[in-house]
């Protein structure tokens, strides 16, 4: 129970320091994490934390992971039967700094476990955000053979509450993907009817990366 509210409030700031693009602020998390860590070298979730706030200063600048923290992730995901709340959290948060070709095998697993009813209701409203992060980093990547079958393996998806939110963030990376400017222009839309500024500035950071490269 510690770790798991640990967690959740561990999300919601860098969340929000995502969104801020606040690299002070995620440099202070990073360093406090590590400062616990001394005392306790052998807490897995500690070491996790720290994972996803580096991860999470790596996706302000659209950076991969050292090849030795991406094959310390991929060992920890290899070993899981059924994805839970905290493993499918990890992976939101350190998705955008490993190779997406460590992903794959994966992502049909999370996807036949949620169809079948497999995870608790906390852990299912985790499927869409981690299919999106995927995605994203697919395209970041210029991974397009998986981005089209991963485009093509979740269109037909609904996640209750959240589809209205999944829609649009698809609608977006769609658009992204094709370099198709009609679908962005539909997606800021409807984003800036809802008046949703976090997902625009989500949106704009994307554009950024995709116009440099």
């Amino acid at each position: 129970m510690v770790k798991k509210n640990s967690l959740a409030l561990l999300k919601i700031e860098l969340e929000q320091v995502y969104i801020d693009q606040d690299k002070i602020k995620i440099t202070k998390i990073c360093n406090s994490i590590q400062i616990m860590s001394t005392n306790r070298p052998d807490d897995i979730a500690l070491r996790h934390f720290f994972l996803m706030a580096q991860s999470t200063r790596y996706h302000l600048d659209f950076k991969l992971a050292p090849s030795s923290v991406q094959n310390e992730l991929i060992d920890y995901f290899f070993g899981i039967e059924n994805w839970q709340y905290y493993d499918l959290c990890l992976l939101f948060f350190i998705m955008n700094m490993i190779s997406v070709e460590h992903i794959k095998p994966y992502i049909i697993d999370i996807i036949s476990q949620y169809i079948e009813g497999k995870m608790s209701t906390s852990t299912s409203r985790m499927v869409a955000p981690v299919l999106i992060m995927i995605l994203e980093a697919t395209i970041v990547q210029h991974n397009y053979t998986l981005t089209r079958d991963l485009l093509n393996k979740i269109r037909h998806l609904t996640f209750d509450q959240q589809d209205f939110e999944f829609q649009t963030w698809l609608l977006f990376l769609q658009g992204v993907f094709e370099n198709n400017t009609q679908k962005i222009n539909d997606a800021y839309n409807i984003i800036k009817r809802l008046h949703l500024n976090k997902t625009k500035s989500l949106f704009d950071h994307i554009l950024t990366h995709d116009k440099i490269n």
